[in-house]
């Protein structure tokens, strides 16, 4: 390697990506079925898939926000950085994560 280049940097972005790629493509293949048998109770297994692929996107990509909120949850949000703005965050996260791999 060339000194000062970075081996990842195409790599890990394309990695970063996989996952929402792949829960991106588990919710059209649920949204897909259930459109097909015009009852989302004959997908169980698409629908499996798509909740543990946006599942796996947020846990990634909240991960800060999860993290504030357990250390304000186990100590009973009696911290000093412990506010609505922390459980706000977390829930402004997951909503965004889980629109934006639903958006067609």
């Amino acid at each position: 390697l060339a000194q000062g280049s970075s081996w990842c940097s195409a790599r890990c972005k394309f990695s970063a990506m996989a996952p929402v790629v792949d829960a991106k493509r588990d919710a059209k293949a649920f949204l897909a079925c259930k459109d097909t048998n015009g009852d989302a109770s004959k997908c169980s297994r698409e629908l499996g898939n798509a909740v543990n692929g946006i599942g796996d996107v947020v846990r990634r990509e909240c991960y800060g926000q999860a993290e504030d909120f357990q250390k304000c949850f186990v100590h009973r949000f009696a911290l000093s950085t412990c506010s609505d703005d922390t459980v706000n965050k977390l829930l402004a996260c997951q909503q965004r994560l889980t629109q934006y791999v639903l958006k067609p």
